[in-house]
């Protein structure tokens, strides 16, 4: 935070210092000096607003957008009818390091910025749950899983559950006194997991793939998943007012780990959304007392 606080301060400082100059000029010459052109003036504020405007420019190479600014510049001025060269030379320099260096340190706020707002996730997740591990990491265990059940011949399901889109804004709406708003998301996701850890069984393995969830099921069978579904989907409602879509695939309705992550995902895709509330809460709350450890 006291980054970004000198960040801004520094920009603020060196724009009020810029165009302020021919009037400083003044004080210590007694007479105002013409030091920059107009159009300086105006780029110099346009350079400021595009990077604090399009932090997604901050992606690409320093290098690159340093040779497109002084390309643009150069081209825009040179169009406005302002000389560069000759004894223009020295004052398109000055202007055109005014611009760089109002870019830089705009860049620099950005940077904190993101700085920011990534203390502010992690300090949010650690506070309400936890981040789960990616599927790349866990889809091995997951694979050894389904190996294990085929041998010996026993059930296993894979569910995959992503919230609602249009119910991340009511999560939001929730909790919007706790966390920035740019954060929301992420504090909805690891709130989630946390639900999710809480209430499966502990021989569960639950994966994060983008924001989808990948949960595998160990000992668990096609007749015990309409309970399960509604538990889940009763609680991401209540506490954290998500709706979720649930997707299921069982073995031995499918063969491969592969086909267990596609049916899931394709079953969680095509369900409809229509999800009658009072349809929901008296299943949940029937369901919560055999909830697992």
């Amino acid at each position: 935070m006291r980054t970004l606080h000198y960040r801004v301060l520094l920009l603020a400082a060196w724009l009020l210092f810029f165009y302020n100059l021919e009037r400083v000029s003044k004080l210590v010459s007694d007479q105002r000096i013409d030091l920059l052109t107009p159009y300086a003036y105006v780029f110099v504020a346009l350079v400021a607003l595009v990077t604090l405007a399009l932090p997604a420019m901050h992606r690409l190479p320093l290098s690159l957008l340093i040779s497109a600014g002084v390309v643009v510049f150069l081209v825009s001025k040179a169009w406005f009818g302002y000389p560069l060269w000759g004894e223009a030379l020295s004052l398109t320099v000055t202007e055109a390091g005014a611009f760089l260096v109002t870019g830089l340190l705009a860049r620099q706020v950005i940077w904190a910025i993101r700085e920011f707002e990534t203390s502010i996730v992690n300090f949010t997740i650690n506070r309400v749950g936890r981040h789960s591990k990616t599927f790349a990491i866990e889809q091995g265990e997951m694979y050894q899983e389904v190996r294990r059940a085929r041998e010996f011949n026993r059930p296993l399901t894979l569910i995959a559950i992503e919230p609602e889109v249009k119910s991340f804004k009511v999560a939001v709406e929730k909790m919007v006194e706790e966390v920035q708003q740019a954060t929301m998301k992420q504090y909805v996701l690891a709130a989630l997991a946390k639900r999710l850890e809480d209430q499966l069984s502990p021989y569960s393995i639950i994966a994060q793939d983008g924001d989808t969830f990948l949960v595998l099921l160990p000992e668990t069978s096609r007749e015990d998943l309409p309970r399960l579904e509604a538990r889940l989907c009763g609680l991401a409602q209540e506490s954290l007012g998500l709706e979720l879509r649930i997707g299921v695939a069982t073995l031995p309705e499918v063969e491969t780990f592969d086909e267990l992550i596609r049916t899931a995902r394709d079953k969680m895709k095509s369900k409809t959304q229509q999800r009658p509330e009072r349809a929901v809460k008296p299943t949940v709350t029937s369901a919560q007392s055999q909830i697992n450890p």
